[in-house]
């Protein structure tokens, strides 16, 4: 072995020796708290007439906030979601919701909800492209009362990486196109 090669090799040692010793201090960056998501979406509530959507409608506009968190194979877990959903002039508060978001985009979203009278419950299903969220009228409901076809959007914000970051940052929910 030439001495090039050994003083090379003394270095490489020490260095991974240096590397080692400092390991227990240095930490991965990891994000604190999960991050939020919000969906926003506007449409129409048609009438439920025994099971089959009927042609009369109202207005119909719902807001939801929660967490969201990696679950692994890029499919999401929405959790913690509450919101309104306003539907002609009648107002519902969502509460309880969880969902989830597969690599492939769909996204399924049940919650809570109620009216004067009784408990309802709002089921959504449909589908992700960026954040560009649809809502299809013939899976998503409330209860047995409408049949609801939304669109809008769902923007997932990160929380700051570190504490000498104050702002947030936003991304979307990105999704496989399926092929």
């Amino acid at each position: 072995m030439t001495t090039q090669k050994r003083q090379f090799g003394l270095a490489l040692v020490l260095m991974t020796a240096s590397v080692l010793a400092l390991y227990p201090s240095m930490t991965l960056e990891k994000p604190q708290g999960s991050a939020v998501v919000s969906i926003k979406a506007s449409g129409q509530a048609f009438q439920n007439a025994k099971g089959k959507s009927s042609s009369i409608f109202s207005s119909a506009n719902l807001t939801l906030y929660g967490s969201v968190h990696a679950k692994g194979n890029g499919e999401l877990k929405l959790g913690d979601l509450a919101g309104s959903l306003q539907i002609g002039l009648a107002n519902y508060t969502v509460t309880s919701g969880e969902g989830e978001v597969n690599k492939k985009g769909k996204i399924e979203i049940n919650g809570k909800t109620s009216d004067a009278s009784k408990k309802l419950e709002l089921i959504l299903h449909g589908n992700t492209q960026g954040d560009s969220v649809v809502f299809d009228s013939k899976e998503s409901k409330v209860s047995s009362l409408y049949f609801l076809s939304l669109k809008g959007q769902a923007i997932v914000t990160m929380p700051p990486t570190s504490s000498s970051t104050p702002k947030a940052t936003t991304s979307t929910i990105i999704t496989e196109t399926p092929q």
